[in-house]
């Protein structure tokens, strides 16, 4: 009796012990996800059976790369017998407009079941070059996941018998002709990755802008500010984790500008422009970066809505373009894979003129932005 509970408080002990060790260096993401910090760890949990398989969270149709003629959707165990008990694959981030795994698991191993369904990408001749998740498309660390690697045990030493009497000869059998079989190519290898996501934006929202005009008549000078509706539209290249560059068109309703006697003064400001951006992931959907660049801005009227500054230059319409630098602050939040939120700030520095002497101009607006 003592050496069954003896034998019993062992074997508790040792599944203990292969318990933690199977979730040693474990990292769960917030969608129940996990890694591991080795392969090896990670093989070692799938053949335990206590590994999670990773589960798709988000939903992004297949999206096919140069070279690639057409797609399927098959499961992972499709790949070949080495996947029968699924992949250990090392988890990536975003790259080439698809996303990988979530910050968490990024830099872990992430044990995928064989019956994971994929998305099977073809070429011409009907080869597979290239596999992804199939719900939502995410990427894995190559064109194919690491499968799980079956640990063998060494091969028991061979117990002695003895030797059979010596049977009378007989003629063996000619060997079957082996089968023929096709040749397998190799897989195409895929298109090179740049790693870089284009994409277009859109954003409304105010409009700031101040004028100072002196007259020779006090009832004309202007010295005055005003905020208006305004828009924003532009596309953008991420070149990598932290660089990017936009170009950008700003317009929004006419400012109006109060002389001394009441007369309105109105007029047409927009802004066309460059800039680089500089930023960082602050989660695993927010997104914060700066912005310098330079910008044509123009201020203009029309004839029709003629003012006093019209008439002292001499001419029916006003218009004004003035190079300026531009610094700005933007932030996202990813709605999805592919949409995200939008806020922008963005400051005109004023350039010199003479009379009237615009000041600075400032944008504030909040869209969405589209990622490729």
């Amino acid at each position: 009796m003592q050496f069954k509970s003896t034998a019993f408080v062992l074997s508790a002990i040792g599944a203990a012990a292969l318990s933690l060790h199977v979730h040693a260096g474990m990292v769960t993401d917030s969608q129940g996800n996990v890694g591991y910090d080795t392969a090896a760890e990670c093989d070692r949990a799938v053949q335990a059976g206590s590994a999670r398989f990773y589960e798709p969270t988000t939903t992004m149709p297949p999206s096919r790369r140069r070279g690639e003629a057409s797609v399927r959707t098959a499961r992972l165990a499709d790949l070949g017998p080495q996947y029968a008990q699924g992949a250990c694959d090392l988890g990536v981030g975003r790259k080439d407009g698809r996303n990988g795994v979530s910050k968490a698991l990024q830099g872990k191993y992430v044990p995928y079941s064989p019956d994971m369904p994929i998305n099977l990408y073809l070429n011409a001749q009907g080869e597979a070059v290239r596999a992804s998740m199939a719900r939502c498309d995410n990427r894995f660390s190559d064109i194919k996941p690491r499968p799980v690697t079956v640990a063998t045990a060494p091969a028991p030493a061979p117990v002695p018998v003895a030797a059979p009497a010596p049977a009378a000869p007989v003629a063996a059998a000619p060997a079957p002709a082996p089968l023929p079989m096709a040749a397998t190519p190799p897989p195409a290898p895929a298109p090179a990755d740049t790693g870089m996501t284009p994409y277009v934006f859109g954003t409304v929202g105010m409009v700031k802008d101040s004028v100072v005009f002196q007259s020779a008549n006090p009832s004309l000078g202007v010295g005055a500010s005003d905020s208006k509706p305004g828009a924003q539209a532009g596309a953008g290249l991420q070149i990598n984790d932290l660089l990017g560059v936009e170009v950008f068109y700003q317009g929004g309703k006419r400012l109006e500008y109060s002389a001394a006697n009441g007369y309105v003064n109105s007029f047409g400001t927009r802004a066309f422009g460059a800039r680089a951006t500089l930023g960082m992931d602050v989660s695993e959907k927010a997104r914060v970066f700066a912005k310098l660049g330079v910008a044509r801005v123009e201020h203009h009227n029309s004839s029709g809505r003629t003012t006093h500054w019209n008439q002292v230059a001499g001419r029916d319409a006003y218009s004004e373009t003035k190079t300026r630098p531009t610094i700005g602050l933007g932030a996202t939040f990813n709605l999805t894979e592919s949409l995200a939120l939008r806020a922008d700030y963005d400051h005109y520095r004023r350039s010199g003129s003479d009379n009237p002497k615009w000041g600075n101009l400032d944008y504030f607006g909040l869209g969405l932005q589209f990622n490729f």
